[in-house]
């Protein structure tokens, strides 16, 4: 068992979720470029998923009814911290949620993404650094999507909640996949700024920013030498109500980079 499994399931243990399963997986692919191999599931009405899966992902049994309500597909940032953290967050915001989902997937991108997506841009400044990390976040997207769309999952009607890099993951998922019906988004760190969506008009876009965040900044900040660090929640939000998107914005004063819980409970 590797330490980022162990400490997953540490926090499964230690937020008092039952039943659970973790397993080894084996693909080189995976191996040579994505990170970690260990797929996490907790089965849903008793049911496991399994199959031929490129990413770790966790299954969380919200409710045991509504079968007809959707999915929902969450995608940290990039560390074990960031999804243990978001998995917290969920679990004590469970109540806005148990009633809207049927089940929820939760992938860890895990440290070696971290890494790769710092060295992918190494040596480049401005645009060309970000734009590049966004390419690897693009990657990222299509392994999602290969791997909901695959029979063991095959997602549908699905909303995806996302955070930081899995913020702008999340966005190219929903440029790819027309099943992302809903996308709610906690400070989502790319350089696109939602350009990938601007042909989906359908898609519901929820976006969330605490104002103390430390990390994507809520307003422009001037540095010591009199440069201006641009503010991405006001790049963003300027770029898709210039697209046309349906976009709905919350902000609130306290959480710093992560998903608040009351944005859980006023989009329900």
């Amino acid at each position: 068992m590797s330490e980022q499994t162990k400490q997953i399931e540490e926090k499964l243990i230690d937020l008092k979720v039952k039943e659970y399963n973790i397993a080894m997986f084996s693909s080189p692919k995976l191996d040579d470029q994505y990170g970690e191999i260990d797929l996490l599931t907790i089965p849903l009405n008793n049911e496991v998923s399994t199959g031929d899966n490129d990413m770790i992902y966790t299954k969380i049994s919200l409710n045991n009814t509504g079968s007809d309500l959707p999915d929902l597909l969450v995608l940290p940032g990039f560390s074990i911290e960031s999804h243990n953290d978001m998995l917290g967050i969920l679990i004590k915001g469970k109540e806005f949620i148990k009633d809207r989902f049927r089940t929820m997937y939760m992938f860890n991108f895990g440290e070696k993404n971290r890494t790769k997506s710092k060295v992918c841009s190494a040596g480049l400044a401005g645009d060309a650094k970000y734009e590049k990390e966004d390419e690897f976040k693009k990657e990222l997207a299509v392994i999602v999507d290969k791997l909901i769309r695959s029979s063991g999952l095959n997602l549908r009607n699905f909303t995806v909640l996302a955070k930081s890099a899995g913020g702008g993951i999340a966005f190219f998922l929903a440029g790819i996949n027309p099943e992302v019906k809903v996308l709610m988004a906690t400070c989502p760190g790319f350089h696109n700024n939602g350009a990938v969506v601007k042909d989906r008009k359908d898609l519901k876009i929820y976006i969330m920013w605490n104002k103390d965040d430390e990390i994507l900044n809520y307003n422009e900040v001037i540095n010591e030498d009199g440069t201006i660090k641009k503010s991405k929640r006001i790049e963003i939000m300027k770029q898709l109500k210039l697209q046309g998107n349906d976009v709905t914005y919350y902000s609130y004063e306290h959480g710093g980079h992560e998903l608040n819980v009351k944005f859980l409970e006023d989009t329900q």
